[in-house]
Order: C-alpha cells, then structure tokens, then sequence
C-alpha cells in the first residue's frame, strides 16, 4: 500500500521534524549547561543556525548539530565578516570549512591550555 503525502502535509512533517529536533538539542544544552534556562534565545540561535547550514549545503548531521551546540554558545559566531568569508569563500564546501575551523580552534585552545595535541 502506497501513502499519498501532499507537499502541504509534506512540508508540515519537515517542520514537525525540525521542531522536534530542535527542542531535543535544546534539552540537551540546558542539561548539560543548566545557567542556559534562563536564556529565552537559545531556540532562536539553533533556528537561526539550522537555517544558516542548511542553506549553505550542510549535510553531516552530526556537523550540523556541533554548528548548532557552538552557536548556542556562542550566538552568531558565524555571522562576523571574518567567518563569513572563511565558511563561504573558502577552497571548500562551507560545511568543510567549518570542519577545518574547528580543527584549529580546537588546536589552538589545547595548545593554550597546555594540553599537547594529539
């Protein structure tokens, strides 16, 4: 038996999803951050950050989910001249380049830390 889905009850079941996955990763946030809770804009910052990569070809899920935890923390961090350059005008796809940021950022704060890279 075949389901018929029209693009209306399609695209409702899209936005169901991504509600849905979006209160998850918010739940997620505040269980591990619990001075978050009071910040009524984490849902937005996710929102804001889940349309960014999808509209910018994003398509690892678990990449996805790190871009949208890191602007949770760190609202709009990839709406500065500087990252926007780097996510969107680099050699790669923006979803690599951000992959590579992280690699660097990731180095540079063990390096500063004082924990060795390994």
């Amino acid at each position: 038996m075949v389901v018929k889905i029209s693009p209306e009850q399609l695209s409702n079941l899209r936005a169901l999803e991504r509600d849905n996955y979006i209160s998850s990763l918010h739940q997620i946030i505040i269980k591990h951050s619990p001075s978050l809770a009071d910040d009524g804009g984490i849902k937005f910052h996710l929102i804001d950050a889940e349309q960014f990569v999808n509209e910018n070809g994003f398509t690892d899920k678990k990449i996805k989910t790190e871009f949208l935890i890191m602007n949770a923390y760190e609202p709009g961090f990839y709406k500065t001249n500087t990252m926007q350059n780097w996510i969107l005008n680099g050699t790669e796809s923006p979803e690599r380049e951000y992959v590579k940021y992280q690699q660097i950022r990731s180095n540079f704060l063990k390096r500063n830390s004082g924990v060795e890279n390994e």
